[in-house]
């Protein structure tokens, strides 16, 4: 197994081997590397190291900003290109909810990974927030394809059902910041 550093000024590991003059992550010198043990079993690094949950929680968190943004710009549109804007709204909002889905489950897989279990006081924050995310999509979903996106007082109720879904989004992030490095040992 390589030998493993971590940087004391950020906490970046790294392969001994494969450190530079620099720590990649803050570019404080190398001499401000420690040895380091690893906690886990590689096959748990690895499968962390996949990072499927990281990944996935950025197509819910696109989707809903492009639909703010997108109905905002219906609003101002005129002529051929209004139409457009209400059928990129439907497509994203009728997709919404599956990509939280596949975010939660993919939350689940990594705190059992990460944690060896799911109910730790910030996931089970993280599970209520997403829940509330994945009940915003759904209204906002049937309001997308329940009726046409032509009318103001429509695009208003999307623009008015994405804020709090953007909101449950990004305390998600802010959450999930904080859980990145933390690891259950063995």
């Amino acid at each position: 197994m390589a030998e493993m550093v971590i940087c004391k000024s950020c906490g970046f590991t790294s392969e001994k081997g494969k450190l530079g003059d620099r720590c990649p992550a803050c570019g404080v010198p190398a001499k401000m590397f420690l040895p380091h043990d690893e906690r886990i079993s590689p096959r748990r690094k690895m499968l962390l190291s996949l990072d499927i949950h990281p990944v996935m929680v950025h197509f819910p968190q696109a989707f809903t900003a492009t639909i703010l943004l997108v109905s905002i710009a219906g609003q101002v549109a005129q002529g051929p290109l209004r139409p457009l804007f209400g059928s990129t709204v439907q497509t994203l909002g009728a997709l919404l909810p599956v990509t939280i889905i596949l975010s939660f489950a993919s939350g689940i897989f990594d705190g059992k990974i990460r944690f060896r279990k799911v109910k730790t006081p910030l996931l089970m924050k993280k599970m209520v927030f997403g829940s509330l995310f994945f009940l915003l999509s759904c209204a906002l979903a049937w309001s997308v394809l329940a009726a046409p996106l032509s009318s103001p007082p429509h695009f208003m109720l999307v623009i008015l059902l994405t804020f709090p879904a953007l909101g449950c989004s990004t305390i998600l992030g802010i959450i999930g910041v904080s859980l990145l490095n933390a690891r259950f040992p063995g």
